[in-house]
C-alpha cells in the first residue's frame, strides 16, 4: 500500500508561547511610558511652578513692579495675614507699590508641596523675611507660611489667582 509521503507538521513545543510573548510585547508597550526616564508633563509644569515662584521672590526683593503684577490673574486675590483680602489687578498694584516702597525684604520661601491637578496647581509652604524699613533703617525678622493657588491660563501659561500669606503682619502694614 502506497501512502502518499507527507511532511511531518512541527508542534510547537509551547503552543501558548506565541501569544505569550506578543502579550507581553504589547502590555510592555502600554507601560513604557510608566517608567520611562524622560520627564512626563506633570514634572514639566512643576518645574515651571517652582521657576515662577523664584521670579516672583527675586522681582520682590529687587523691586520689579511690573513683572510681579504679570504673575497674577486680572481677578486674582491677595489674602494678608491681617485677614484682608485684596483682589483685583488694580488693588494688587497699590499693595505691591506700597510694600516696596516701605521695605526692602530679603524674602526665603521654602516650597514644602508642589502639586497639580488639571489646570489647577498649589504652592505651600514656609518663609522667613528679613525687612528692613526704608524710613529707619529698623531690621524684622518675619516667619510664617504661605499658598500660592496657580490656574493655568487658556494660552497654556500659569497665573497665581489666590495668595495666602499666614504669619505676623509687619508693622505698618
Amino acid at each position: 500500500m502506497n501512502v502518499p509521503s507527507t511532511s511531518p507538521v512541527k508542534l510547537p513545543l509551547f503552543p501558548s508561547s506565541r501569544r505569550a510573548a506578543i502579550a507581553f510585547l504589547g502590555f510592555a508597550t502600554i507601560l513604557a511610558p510608566t517608567f520611562s526616564t524622560t520627564a512626563t508633563p506633570q514634572a514639566s509644569t512643576l518645574v515651571t511652578l517652582a521657576k515662577i515662584r523664584e521670579a516672583w521672590v527675586q522681582d520682590l526683593r529687587t523691586k520689579e513692579l511690573e513683572p510681579i503684577l504679570t504673575f497674577y490673574a486680572p481677578d486674582a486675590a491677595f489674602l494678608q495675614p491681617t485677614g484682608e483680602r485684596i483682589t483685583g489687578s488694580a488693588a494688587l498694584r497699590t499693595l505691591f507699590q506700597n510694600i516696596m516702597a516701605t521695605f526692602n525684604s530679603d524674602l526665603t520661601l521654602n516650597s514644602q508641596n508642589l502639586e497639580t491637578s488639571g489646570d489647577l496647581a498649589y504652592d505651600s509652604g514656609d518663609f522667613q523675611e528679613n525687612l528692613t524699613i526704608i524710613a529707619t533703617g529698623a531690621k524684622i525678622i518675619s516667619k510664617g507660611s504661605y499658598i500660592i493657588i496657580f490656574k493655568r491660563q487658556p494660552n497654556g501659561s500659569w497665573q497665581i489667582v489666590q495668595h495666602v500669606w499666614t504669619g505676623t503682619p509687619p508693622p505698618g502694614t
